[in-house]
């Protein structure tokens, strides 16, 4: 007798929908369907993350699909009736006050169709992206917020600070002028502060993140000091505090706790690093599995190296964000590795034999 439940986490949810989401995006097999179908009846949360997701991506079809899939499990009232009215068919009772339930959540996400920026709109709110998703976001007070690949971010303007925290991901940060309303962002044990300026920032670990300053300056702080709200002043004169360090544009750094491996950038260093703003990876000499961890993070796909003499062949190229087949070309034609699907997710590389050599003629 196994009663053993287990159970899943917030984060773990997210991940999950966000495959769902990649995958209507391609186009569910019928087996799949009725997996989805099994997996939005188990829970609630499943359903309610699955819709917040599907408002967050670009192609609307994703959120037509969506609607008519979660639609089939509930049976319809022979009318509609809106404006508030009550269906007083019993039979149809309940079925109908859970599809209305579900509609007017997915119309009040969708009401940006209507011409109305709900970005502008609300001051405390969560975002994320699936897996492969980039997504630019308008924030309340003007200022842009870029996320990468399965990224997260909540944010809270209610305040006198302008408050943001990376839960995870990839996000850069365009932010607008404000002297008065400091604009922090946390991440790991560490808050970055700006008041009008641009940074970029991506975890590497669950508390560890790199920082790269693209305009202006900022302010690293462990996030258990106290005073965030004179981070301002200690911006305009560094002086005035000594609790934190600044970094200025051009400026790499990385952050957990303490400040690590900082150093000043190129133009084409940062603009290679930051490629990924234009649907870009660039590999200058990485090794093939860290290149493929990267990859990794825009894609459900798996990828497995068979020969351990592989890992660490160096690759470089521009590679674009999402192109499974182009890179695979290119890691043949380019790298002289081979590719096999063991699954329709898994990607087992290896090396290409060499060439045999020419036959000898006897004379």
């Amino acid at each position: 007798m196994n009663n053993v439940r287990q159970f899943t986490s917030k984060e773990d949810i997210y991940e999950q929908a966000s495959l769902w989401i990649s995958r209507i995006d391609r186009g569910l097999t019928e087996p799949e369907k009725q997996q989805l179908q099994i997996w939005v009846a188990s829970s609630n949360g499943h359903r309610r993350i699955l819709a917040e997701l599907a408002e967050l991506w670009d192609d609307m079809s994703v959120l037509t699909e969506l609607n008519t899939l979660l639609s089939e499990q509930v049976t319809r009232p022979r009318k509609h009736q809106w404006a508030g009215k009550f269906v007083r068919q019993t039979r149809y009772g309940a079925a109908a006050v859970m599809c209305t339930v579900l509609l007017l959540g997915l119309v009040s996400d969708w009401s940006w169709l209507l011409g109305q920026d709900t970005n502008l709109a609300q001051t405390s709110r969560r975002v994320a992206t699936a897996i492969g998703e980039q997504r630019s976001v308008k924030l309340a007070d003007g200022s842009i917020v870029q996320l990468n690949t399965n990224s997260i971010i909540n944010i809270d303007f209610s305040g006198n600070i302008r408050r943001i925290e990376l839960q995870k991901g990839e996000a850069h940060f365009a932010v607008a002028h404000d002297h008065y309303r400091p604009f922090v962002v946390v991440a790991g044990n560490n808050t970055v502060t700006a008041i009008g300026t641009a940074f970029n920032m991506q975890y590497t670990d669950t508390s560890a993140f790199e920082l790269v300053v693209t305009e202006g300056k900022v302010l690293v702080r462990n996030k258990s000091a106290q005073g965030q709200l004179s981070d301002a002043t200690a911006l305009i004169n560094p002086d005035a505090s000594n609790a934190g360090q600044l970094l200025v544009s051009g400026e790499k750094a990385s952050i957990q706790g303490q400040v690590s491996k900082r150093h000043n950038m190129t133009t084409d260093a940062m603009q290679q690093d930051l490629a990924w703003q234009q649907g870009m990876i660039v590999f200058k000499g990485e090794a093939l599995e860290d290149a493929l961890k990267e990859i990794g993070r825009y894609t459900p796909v798996t990828f497995k190296i068979a020969d351990p003499a592989l890992r660490t062949k160096r690759v470089a190229g521009y590679f674009k964000v999402g192109d499974i087949s182009g890179l695979l070309f290119a890691l043949k034609n380019s790298f002289n590795i081979e590719h096999t699907r063991t699954n329709g997710m898994t990607i087992e590389l290896t090396e290409m034999n060499a060439a045999a050599p020419p036959p000898v003629h006897s004379s």
